[in-house]
């Protein structure tokens, strides 16, 4: 057996009733609700609404919050830093952008809860599983892929955190700052900069309670990058597995159960074959199913572009600012900088590139559509099955892709065209 089958019968033995009882939704929902963004009133669960309330309310003011003591201890230290410790703070800053255009697009956002609903309710595959033999087998396919990609995001959010917090207070202890007096021809150093009322770079008191809100904001930081990007991740498995489905059924359309062969000149035969008027009927309510189901494919795709274009907009855009900058860094190739900044460039660098790559698969898949379409048995139809199956080829000539804010497609040409740009600005850069 399988490691899908495995994980899917595992699972279903314990009374599955609906998505959210699978581990991987459980995990998302347990992290989504650290943060107030997953959709507690609408999925029908008890909301403490108060506490809701105020943490959005108070993460969008921590954030804000951050994003201005970023600013004030920039413009407090200008003179002292160098262009690397300058280049940290500017990609802290980015990152905290980012944190506060998903709290005010999506935790904020009535249309993100709606579609939430609608996917863990109406959309996810495990409402079609039961279909066809091959629905289930790629439910099964969808299943693994979201439980496997759910682990490897908690596992970057672990291990990111201990690593991003660690590395710093090792320079700390190794250069003796935590003996006393061992800050007095230098300063602490920190995963986050902030501008404090009271000093945190040579007071140990300060260093302390600095450290622990580093360590929370950093959490938080990374819970509202990686889980973010994992609902709207599963969202597109499922489509893509939506339109996997679609194109098995189109290439397995039934062929009429009565063929005629004619024989012309010269001996040859031919096989002819024709719908009766019986079979035309069913062929008929069989092509309308598959028209509403492109639709609906359609119609939620488009719901998930407009949900998450504000958030995917900031992202690329944040991924082609950051990419020079974290170059930059690592450009100086001393140990410790390699340390600190390479594993954050790699795990940057990882995440456009799995998100890009997940996108694609939409696209890839709905562009196997038009062929599928043309290769149902429109010859064995009449005139009016033939027009219909005209007016679907027309439908679906459009590649399905995820187009934030109706842009551009997001995908793999994409994120290539935003790594060669951070490698231009990076050259540049190194050049003055």
């Amino acid at each position: 057996m399988g490691l899908k089958h495995f994980l899917f019968e595992n699972e279903c033995v314990k009374g599955i009733t609906a998505p959210t009882d699978y581990l991987y939704v459980k995990l998302l929902r347990m992290t989504l609700r650290v943060i107030a963004t997953w959709p507690q009133r609408e999925m029908g669960e008890k909301e403490p609404v108060y506490l809701n309330n105020f943490l959005k309310y108070f993460y969008l003011v921590v954030t804000i919050g951050c994003q201005f003591g970023s600013y004030l201890y920039l413009r407090a230290y200008n003179d002292e830093l160098t262009m690397m410790e300058a280049g940290h703070n500017y990609l802290m800053i980015m990152m905290t952008f980012i944190d506060i255009s998903r709290i005010i697009s999506l935790t904020f956002s009535t249309e993100y809860r709606k579609i939430c609903k609608e996917f863990f309710t109406k959309m996810h595959l495990f409402y079609f599983k039961n279909v066809s033999e091959y629905a289930m087998e790629t439910h099964k396919r969808v299943h693994l892929l979201s439980h496997l990609f759910t682990l490897w995001l908690l596992f970057q959010m672990v291990f990111g955190v201990i690593f991003f917090n660690l590395i710093p207070m090792y320079y700390n202890y190794t250069a003796g700052r935590y003996k006393p007096g061992g800050t007095q021809n230098s300063t602490f150093e920190h995963s986050l900069y902030y501008k404090y009322p009271f000093d945190t770079l040579t007071e140990v008191k300060g260093y302390i309670v600095a450290n622990i809100i580093n360590w929370i904001l950093s959490c938080l930081c990374v819970t509202w990058f990686c889980m973010c990007d994992l609902i709207l991740s599963l969202m597109v498995f499922n489509i893509w597995g939506h339109l996997k489905m679609l194109t098995h059924t189109l290439h397995n359309f039934p062929r009429p159960s009565l063929e005629t062969t004619i024989t012309i000149d010269g001996g040859l035969t031919v096989t002819s074959a024709k719908y009766s008027e019986e079979e035309s009927v069913q062929i008929l309510d069989k092509l309308k199913e598959c028209v509403n189901y492109h639709r609906r494919i359609v119609e939620f795709n488009s719901k998930v572009s407009d949900v998450f274009g504000p958030m995917l907009i900031c992202y690329y855009l944040y991924h082609q600012t950051s990419g020079c900058l974290l170059l930059l860094e690592c450009s100086q190739m001393t140990a410790p900088v390699l340390m600190r900044y390479l594993p954050l460039t790699i795990v940057c660098t990882q995440q456009l590139i799995q998100l890009s790559v997940i996108f694609e698969l939409i696209g890839t898949e709905s562009e196997k559509l038009p062929d599928a379409v043309y290769s149902v048995p429109w010859e064995c139809m009449d005139t009016s099955n033939r027009k219909f199956v005209i007016f679907f080829l027309m439908n679906v000539k459009e590649p399905i892709a995820v187009k934030p804010l109706g842009i551009a497609n997001v995908g793999v040409t994409t994120m290539a065209a935003i790594l060669r740009t951070s490698l231009s600005y990076f050259t540049f850069l190194r050049s003055i």
